[in-house]
Formats: structure tokens, sequence, C-alpha cells
């Protein structure tokens, strides 16, 4: 028995045109477009002073973007738009086939592209829409004044597509820690004393956001030294404890700390629609990252011996600075206990969903997107407790499940020839139980 071919609109997809992606994208640039107008001798003006099209309304239906268009003196015509993989395919309800790309659909994508490019992104849900039903299982298609807006379901908030960013999992190399070399010294208290700040912040937000890190503050103690009493400042540079007795132990310290605040800064690119660009500032920001984690590697036996630490929420690297708020210090511990990943890859009928677990000591961490500070985490219960991942590996893993809810869904569609590889690669390195 044959298969049915897929339609859009009448066509199958064989009868699209077919327009080449960027790399690694699904973004279609107007120089590509111009270039493939003109290649076809197309008798319709290509160029600087295109006709005036106006776009009617936007719908979207079944995975396909529809765009009612008009043309002054002209009937409303349809154009077509499927987002694929590699490739933006394109039609019409007049011309436009395989072969030939015709005037309202150049015109068209032609009017999306205000900034000399468009990124068809949004559009993009491979085997989101079954044939045989109305609404997605994946997604919610929202009609709203001059067009839609689509969004997952929050049940599949971490739903994964074919080119979507998944951690690197060829190797994992695991960051040498330092031992504790002696489990009940404590650093000697003063009235006016020297305390570890654990700065972190949200990675997404503005542009003077950072990574985790350490940072000294000076505080003056109560009348027993059980206590903070109140926060002074923050260790900006050496001269900000001169007068301060220190032990070689916060000596230290106070040195790791200073590398790390110098490296903190997460670096963005203004240039952000140039993959070259981006690669470049993603590659500055990986090895500081990398740097960051061996650092943390060192301090934490350090950490121990302290009498106290305590961890901020900064909301920016802007707000380091001057005197620490009583009121945002919050009283924490760390801890030299490893924490093992594990993940449970689940079949759902449709889709396979992976799962991250993170356990310490055979115990089970109950984890939400606040338990996890990039190279740290801790148990959504007990925030007062800190533990440090030890592989780059494991702490990109981490990072990106609890950006979606500590699951990954993938429709069974293109699990084998895009995500199977990921979960072999996984299965190297820890644990995977498959349910």
């Amino acid at each position: 028995m044959m298969t049915k071919p897929v339609t859009i609109a009448g066509k199958p997809l064989s009868r699209f045109y077919q327009l080449p992606f960027e790399k690694e994208s699904r973004v279609l640039r107007l120089a590509v477009l111009d270039q493939i107008a003109i290649g076809l001798h197309s008798t319709f003006s290509v160029g600087k002073k295109p006709e005036q099209l106006a776009i009617a309304s936007l719908s979207f239906d079944q995975g396909l973007l529809t765009v009612h268009v008009k043309l002054e003196g002209e009937e409303a015509i349809r154009v077509y738009i499927g987002v694929a993989y590699d490739c933006l395919l394109v039609s019409c309800n007049v011309d436009t086939d395989e072969t030939y790309l015709g005037r309202y659909a150049y015109l068209t994508l032609r009017a999306m592209m205000r900034s000399g490019y468009c990124d068809f992104q949004e559009y993009y849900w491979p085997a989101c829409f079954a044939l045989d039903r109305e609404r997605s299982k994946y997604v919610d298609v929202v009609k709203k004044t001059g067009g839609f807006s689509i969004t997952l379901k929050k049940k599949f908030s971490g739903l994964f597509r074919p080119g979507d960013y998944f951690p690197d999992v060829t190797e994992r190399t695991v960051v040498p820690r330092e031992r504790l070399l002696d489990k009940h010294a404590v650093a000697r208290l003063a009235p006016v004393s020297i305390g570890y700040c654990f700065a972190n912040t949200d990675l997404l937000n503005f542009h003077t956001n950072h990574y985790p890190f350490l940072i000294p503050y000076v505080f003056l103690a109560t009348a027993y030294l059980k206590t903070v009493k109140s926060f002074k400042r923050f260790v900006l540079n050496p001269q900000d404890v001169d007068g301060i007795s220190l032990s070689p132990q916060q000596e230290e310290l106070n040195s790791i700390c200073l590398a790390m605040k110098e490296l903190a800064a997460i670096r963005f690119n203004a240039n952000g629609h140039l993959p070259e660009k981006v690669a470049e500032t993603n590659k500055l920001n990986d090895a500081n990252q990398l740097v960051l984690l061996k650092l943390w590697n060192k301090a934490l036996p350090l950490l121990m011996q302290q009498r106290f630490t305590h961890y901020l929420y900064t909301y920016g690297m802007r707000n380091v600075a001057g005197k620490p708020v009583m009121r945002d210090m919050k009283l924490i511990e760390f801890s030299m206990e490893v924490p093992v990943l594990s993940f449970v890859l689940r079949d759902e009928g449709d889709y396979y969903e992976l799962e991250l677990k993170l356990k310490v000591k055979g115990k089970l961490l109950k984890l939400s997107s606040d338990s996890v500070a990039l190279f740290l985490v801790c148990d959504r219960v007990k925030t007062y407790l800190w533990y440090l991942l030890e592989a780059e590996m494991d702490y990109k893993l981490v990072w990106f499940f609890s950006r979606v809810n500590f699951r990954v869904q993938v429709p069974k569609g293109y699990y084998k020839e895009f995500f199977e590889g990921f979960v072999e690669g996984m299965e190297k390195w820890y644990v995977v139980k498959r349910t």
C-alpha cells in the first residue's frame, strides 16, 4: 500500500521552491534571495526598489506559515512558507513551484527582511503537527491582532528540535580538586574580620551579568564574635584589607577571588547577528568559564576553613561595589562532596523524554531553576548548602537542563537521526536508565 505524500495547500513538499539557510541557523539573507532570483532570469524587478507589497495577515496552521499579500490594483494572493532543517520552502497559489521562484513569493520574503535578513526559527516546528490532528500536542498557536503567537505547552518546555543547541558530550574531563588538609582548622576571628561572598546572578539578563565568583568582604563582628554585626565593604583590591590580620589561607583565597573577578564578566557582542562574531565571543566566554571552574576547585578547601560565607544575588556586576547590604546577604555553607549526574530516558509514545537527576552520596537532590548557579548546585529545600560540580561537561549539562525544568522532549519523528547520538555519548560518562 502506497503512503499518501505530505501536501501543503494541495501541493506536495517536493513542489515547493527551496532557499538555503545560513549554516547552522534558520536565517535567510536578502543577498542570497536576490542572487537566486537574478539567477533564475526572473521576469520581475529584483533589487533595491521592489514593487510595494502589503502584508494583509499572517496565519499558522499544521506547521505552515500562510502570508496573505496584496499588490496595488491586483487580487490578494496567498504565499505559503514552510521551515525545514536546512532550507526554507516557499510556494504560492499562483506560480511558484520547485523550479521557479515567483514574483509574489519573492516580494513577500523581501518584505520580511527589513534588516537584510529574516530568522525563521519561530516558525520551525518539525514533527509537531500530526496530519490527523487539528492542534499540536507540543505547542499552542494563539491568534491575535495582526497575526499569532506560538508557545510551547508547559509539559513540553524542553522540546528539542533538529539543530537546537545541546551541550557537547564527547569528552568529560574532571577538574582536580584541592584536598582539605585540616577538617577542623577554622579561621580566627577579630572584631573586624574578613568573610567571603558567593556572588551569583541570572546569566541570561542584561549587560553587566557575570558568572558565579567569590568576592571577600570586611565585616564588624558582634561582641562575642559569633555573628556579623554589619558589613563594611567589599574587597575589590589588596588595599581594601590593609590593617586586617589575615591567615596564609585567607591571603591565598583573596588572590583567587581577585582572579575570579577579572574573568567573571560575561562578554556580549553588539554584532549578535554575525555568526563569526558570535563564535568568537562564545569561545572567549567558554575559556573564562573553564578557568573559573578551576579557581573554584582551588578555593573550595580554603572556604571550608572560613567562619563566615554568604550568598548574594547581585542582579549584575554593577552592584558588586561599596558596602554589602545586610538584608541581601544570606549565610551559606559549602560542601566538599561531589554531585553525581544520571539520566532517565522514558518512552512516552509519540516522543522520548530525557530527565536529569543529581545525587550527593547516593541521595537525590530536589532541584529547581534556583538550585543551579552554573558550577554549583543546591537542594531547593536546603538552599544554604552548595556543592561544586567537578567537570565542564557536568556543569554545562546541568545548566542546560535547568532552563527546561530538567527534562528534554524529543518527538520520535527525528529522535534517531538528530538526538540518539547525544544519548549514546552521555552513556559513556553517566548512567542512563531506559524505561
